[in-house]
């Protein structure tokens, strides 16, 4: 009589473990299910997403490239422009000086004669070369005598039917006149041997070692370079030491040209 309600209380019991697992279960298998269409819902957003980002990367590097074109573009307009502002101002120079020459009755002339050294100090004294060209190469006294390369280093002095004698600006106790580059300074050269000068100068005339020298005719060649400077503090004036700019004891040629 006592075992029927402990049944009846058992299968209740059972009934209500059933329904928790059985509800426990559907619940895992929904939230699979909505999991699984979320997922596949949202996955096209996600898709369009990451394409945004990439498309928006490669714009972004295309800009920047483009922006660094632009600059590398502008600059070298700058230095175009640049280069043909020197470019102007260097031919309104040379026809400034044809101007300058038509004016004075003169024609302008780039050949010269050539000719060989055929000694040089030491073998001759006094700064000095004999060069293997004379009256019968059309060479005269006063003639300019140039390196190759264009630097003034003399003058003829005296000529003879096959060689002719150059004095060197160099030449100790000669003097010529020139300018200095910086601040266009006219100045005197004074030869003291061995292909070297003195200048003298204010001592408020600014020159610096490097600074060149050249030549007082139209066409400013370089005549010599700077290479020291001596002032005292109780001195007005001040000595500058220059070097021509070759070695007068190994050239070989030169070129001569009249005035």
């Amino acid at each position: 009589m006592n075992y029927l309600p402990r049944n009846k209380y058992r299968r209740s019991y059972s009934r209500k473990i059933t329904f928790v697992v059985t509800l426990f279960i559907g619940g895992v298998i929904l939230l699979s299910f909505l999991d699984n269409v979320l997922i596949t819902a949202i996955s096209p957003l996600w898709r369009a997403e990451n394409g945004f980002s990439r498309s928006l990367g490669k714009s972004i590097d295309f800009f920047r490239s483009r922006g660094a074109l632009i600059n590398e573009n502008t600059m070298l307009k700058d230095r175009l422009a640049l280069l043909e502002s020197e470019h102007s101002e260097l031919s309104l120079k040379d026809s400034e000086i044809e101007n300058l020459r038509t004016l004075l009755g003169r024609t302008a002339s780039t050949q010269g004669i050539a000719a060989t050294i055929l000694t040089r100090p030491p073998q001759s004294p006094y700064d000095l070369v004999v060069i293997d060209a004379g009256f019968r190469n059309k060479i005269s006294s006063g003639s300019r005598v140039t390196l190759p390369e264009g630097p003034e280093i003399g003058t003829v002095v005296d000529v003879f039917p096959t060689f002719s004698k150059v004095k060197l600006y160099s030449t100790s106790g000669e003097k010529t006149s020139a300018v200095l580059e910086r601040h266009q300074v006219p100045v005197t050269l004074e030869g003291i041997g061995g292909g070297n000068f003195k200048i003298i100068v204010p001592r408020e005339t600014e020159v610096v070692v490097g600074d060149r020298v050249l030549s007082a005719s139209f066409e400013s060649t370089l005549v010599a370079v700077v290479e020291d400077v001596e002032v005292t503090a109780t001195d007005a004036f001040k000595e500058v030491l220059a070097r021509g700019p070759a070695n007068i004891f190994s050239i070989r040629f030169v070129t001569v040209t009249h005035e």
